[in-house]
């Protein structure tokens, strides 16, 4: 049974903490139940505004603005961050089964400015083609049910797409190229589908060759979501029975560095210091992809 995913998004988020802030500035004071006299609502009401659960009218806005005492360059800040509230991502519908941080994941996503993964066993999701995707749910068929996976995968994909044309920078361990998920004609249209994605402009694809030996990413796969207005990043880790969000900025740097050691966005610390990419440039990647394709054809 598939259901509508409902997330508070950031940018609800955002216009709920200007409210709060606006509430309890140290000259207005104005408690959740004043505020919600004002507007005929229950004080919780007002809270779920504040916290990003539900977006207030417009007319809710204007009246809270009024009893805040609110600026014309508050009110101004408000107007920007509510139409940008009203206008977000819409629902998209997930299996119910879907655990709550994979729900997060696929909320936050639609709000960032950029993805980064690390793919060791199977192709990210991102790229995945129907039939590979197939061939992964129903391997997995043991565990839990299939209702809906393929499809709610695949519609994330348009994020990808114009207009929005998401930045994806994934790291593919060349063993996700290798394994026959689904046969050889499954893994033939899913490389090329490889191919064509690296020729978009948002879209960088790098491979770790099995010679780089160890590298810093390669303890398991991992969602880097960067987000806009230097609000940093967090860090979504996959496993069999869910999934976890790691936060603590010390443990998100953690990841983003390592990414960026492997993927060869760091610079050398010195001029003397040489630094060599475990993961191969997006041109020598997409040979080594085209190798695969010819291994495949051959069966």
């Amino acid at each position: 049974m598939l259901i509508l995913m409902a997330a508070p998004t950031r940018a609800r988020k955002r216009l709920g903490d200007f409210l709060y802030q606006l509430r309890n500035r140290e000259n207005v004071q104005v408690t959740l139940r004043a505020a919600g006299e004002e507007l005929r609502l229950a004080d919780s009401s007002i809270s779920r505004f504040e916290t990003g659960q539900m977006l207030p009218g417009w007319p809710d806005v204007q009246a809270l603005l009024r009893l805040y005492g609110a600026s014309d360059e508050d009110s101004a800040i408000a107007s920007q961050l509510w139409d940008q509230a009203k206008n977000g991502p819409k629902p998209v519908r997930l299996p119910s089964e879907a655990p709550p941080a994979f729900r997060r994941l696929v909320n936050e996503e639609r709000e960032a400015k950029g993805i980064r993964c690390v793919s060791m066993t199977v192709i990210t999701g991102y790229f995945q083609r129907e039939r590979y995707a197939r061939a992964v749910v129903d391997a997995g068929r043991t565990f839990s049910r299939n209702e809906g996976r393929v499809p709610s995968r695949l519609s994330r994909q348009q994020l990808l797409a114009p207009p929005v044309s998401l930045p994806v920078h994934a790291l593919l361990d060349e063993a996700v190229l290798t394994r026959a998920v689904g046969g050889p004609d499954t893994m033939i249209d899913q490389l090329k589908h490889l191919l064509t994605l690296g020729e978009q402009d948002n879209i960088t694809i790098q491979v770790v060759p099995f010679g780089a030996g160890a590298y810093g990413t390669m303890s398991g796969a991992c969602t880097i979501v960067d987000y806009p207005d230097d609000e940093g990043s967090g860090v979504y880790l996959e496993y069999a029975a869910g999934g976890a969000w790691v936060e603590a900025k010390a443990d998100v740097d953690c990841f983003t560095a390592m990414f960026d050691d492997v993927s060869g966005r760091l610079s050398p610390v010195n001029d003397e210091e040489e630094s060599w990419p475990a993961a191969l440039d997006p041109s020598e990647s997409a040979d080594l992809i085209r190798s695969k394709i010819r291994v495949f054809e051959g069966q």
